[in-house]
């Protein structure tokens, strides 16, 4: 039998979750229309109507999400500074993980290329993927479908099956990996704080370390893996992302799990 708990008020299956997947998906046509439309007329603006069309997307599916199942974001709750730079180590350690998992996989050129085009390294460029997608996608992957299914699911249940939802919402195996891998540790630690603000933090580092890498050698394509020299440096590399997320996960062990206003779920679920 499946492990929940009984239904709350705006706690979501699995199912739905994947409904939400599917709207955000589907949000992505008027997005794309509207955005080609404005490109043709104002071509010199392309950062900005991108930004628009993301924008756009997103907005659309809360919007739809709040008024169809009355689903909103409600964990704001205060956060320690002292867990932010542990966060933040934690943030490189595993993108530098999941770097080195997706180099293992072939990307065909056309793909790289859609990759390459599709942020321009400019301020706009950054502030759609540095600041903006921070915010919208914590909004809905964590502070909506994450809080919605731990209101009926086990924690460990929960916070896998959003990752597998935030990762599917890229659309392509190489963002899939490093998605489900830090969205695991966002969720994780999504339910330990009940706080959103966690989450936009390693989110925005995430990103701004990617784009700053890419801005710098001039292609998004580009990957940190690239610089660590042979096989010998790049498995050193690897021991110590390992143990730097491992005293990581400790060190917020430590930090007791705040309980929801909704009733808890089982214990002893998930790492405590």
């Amino acid at each position: 039998m499946e492990n929940t708990i009984s239904q709350t008020d705006n706690s979501i299956t699995i199912g739905r979750a994947f409904a939400i997947l599917g709207i955000t998906i589907v949000m992505t046509i008027p997005a794309t229309l509207a955005t080609s439309t404005l490109l043709v007329a104002a071509p010199n603006l392309k950062s900005w109507i991108v930004m628009f069309g993301y924008i756009l997307q997103f907005a659309a599916t809360l919007a739809v999400v709040y008024f169809v199942w009355n689903l909103k974001v409600t964990d704001y709750k205060k956060v320690k500074l002292i867990l932010f730079p542990i966060a933040l180590l934690m943030t490189f350690a595993l993108s530098i993980i999941s770097e080195s998992i997706c180099s293992l996989i072939p990307m065909p050129d056309f793909v790289a290329k859609i990759f390459s085009e599709a942020i321009s390294l400019d301020f706009a460029g950054y502030l759609t993927v540095g600041i903006i997608a921070p915010f919208l996608e914590e909004w809905l992957f964590r502070g909506i479908i994450l809080a919605a299914l731990l209101r009926r699911y086990e924690p460990r249940k929960a916070i896998i099956w959003s990752a597998v939802i935030f990762g599917i919402a890229h659309l392509n195996p190489w963002q899939f990996i490093a998605a489900f891998i830090i969205g695991c540790a966002m969720g994780w630690l999504f339910w330990r704080t009940r706080s959103i603000w966690i989450g936009i933090f390693m989110h925005w580092a995430n990103n701004t370390a990617g784009f700053l890498l890419g801005y710098l050698s001039g292609d998004m394509n580009t990957s940190i893996t690239d610089y660590f020299g042979g096989p010998m440096n790049h498995a050193i590399i690897l021991i110590i992302c390992a143990l730097v997320t491992l005293c990581a996960i400790k060190a917020f062990q430590k930090i007791p799990v705040v309980q929801p206003s909704e009733p808890a779920t089982p214990e002893g679920c998930l790492l405590s």
